[in-house]
């Protein structure tokens, strides 16, 4: 049988920037069999949310967490036609930073890929609302008392029929109770 090659995609963010800037010099040069790109390390522990990203000799603390939304890469040859490569959603942080620890526990990113995704889910997805289990149990009777044609406790129902009426002489109209 044939082995077919998968592709695997990251997002690496890296907090330290003299090691980031290590990266990109690295991966820069082109070349995939270069030493400095294969001294590169990723070991995870038991809980596969937490490790360690090796480079140059030092280790880093490594946190996965779930990305807001999912991000879609693409790949091109010719500058001109795009081909989906993957859905991201995922992202490596590599090193320290406030709120970390809190996120980690969630297991969700506070931020995307992009400024615009910045503190995306305490702007975009709404917080549950704490209601008291008895007043959903109150609304819930009242809506089906309303339902079966009765009205809620302490109130009544007056149905009142009318009509649309104009005045032949002013040519005004109203609102009159129809009377039967």
């Amino acid at each position: 049988m044939e082995q077919r090659e998968v592709e695997e995609q990251y997002v690496l963010r890296v907090k330290d920037p003299a090691l980031a800037d290590e990266l990109r010099a690295a991966l820069r040069q082109q070349e995939a069999l270069h030493p400095a790109t294969q001294s590169a390390r990723l070991m995870f522990t038991d809980s596969e949310r937490s490790g360690s990203f090796q480079w140059g000799g030092r280790s880093y603390p490594l946190t996965v967490l779930n990305l807001p939304s999912v991000v879609e890469s693409y790949k091109t040859l010719d500058d001109i036609n795009l081909v989906k490569t993957c859905d991201i959603g995922q992202v490596l942080i590599v090193g320290d930073e406030p709120g970390l620890a809190e996120q980690a526990a969630s297991g969700e990113a506070r931020d995307g890929v992009t400024p615009p995704m910045r503190n995306a889910c305490e702007r975009i997805f709404r917080k549950p609302i704490d209601v008291a289990a008895e007043v959903v149990q109150k609304v819930e009777f009242d809506l089906l008392t309303i339902l079966a044609g009765g009205a809620p406790e302490g109130l009544k129902f007056v149905d009142t029929e009318e009509e649309w009426v104009v005045d032949p002489a002013t040519g005004q109209g109203a609102w009159l109770p129809v009377k039967r």
